[in-house]
Formats: structure tokens, C-alpha cells, sequence
């Protein structure tokens, strides 16, 4: 996994998890809250903005700021997917 895994990344993680059998190889994941579509108002004075959530989460097994650390470490600075498969093959 990415370290840019968020939002959709996250529940997907969270569905594979189920299955005992998975293994997750990468970097730590990013975190989300609780909260999901949301809304930014400019403040009437212009100097800001405001950010108003229209949904929230119920019930989501995996609390606001959760994450998942990989079960195998990959720290390297290159991404690609040759590199990745060679990575994972030596496991």
C-alpha cells in the first residue's frame, strides 16, 4: 500500500483485512476521520473559510485517525510496479 492511502484506499483495506490470508506490503497508510463529504464556505470577513461535513461515519470499525501499518516494510524511494514485484517475490 501507498502511503497516500486514504479515503476509498482505507475502506478497501478495511474489507481486506477480513480475510485472514492477507498480507499488507508497503508503507503505513494515511489516516481519515470520521467525517466525509464535506463543504467549504468562505467566512464573510474573506480572511477564511470553513469547512462543514455533510456525512459522517456510523459504527466504522476503524476509528477516526485509524490507520494500517503493513506487515511487511517496504521503505524504498521507488514505486514502480517492476520494483514493487521484485520486492515482494523475495518475501
Amino acid at each position: 500500500m501507498p502511503p497516500q492511502c486514504a479515503s476509498a484506499c482505507l475502506d478497501a483495506l478495511d474489507k481486506f483485512k477480513l480475510f485472514e490470508n492477507t498480507t499488507l506490503f508497503g508503507a503505513p497508510s494515511s489516516a481519515d476521520s470520521m467525517y466525509m463529504d464535506v463543504r467549504l464556505a468562505d467566512l464573510p470577513s474573506g480572511l477564511g473559510k470553513v469547512i462543514v461535513s455533510n456525512k459522517v461515519y456510523v459504527n466504522r470499525a476503524r476509528g477516526a485517525g485509524g490507520f494500517y501499518k503493513p506487515d511487511v516494510a517496504y521503505n524504498g524511494l521507488d514505486w514502480t510496479t517492476n520494483v514493487l514485484l521484485e520486492q515482494i517475490k523475495t518475501l
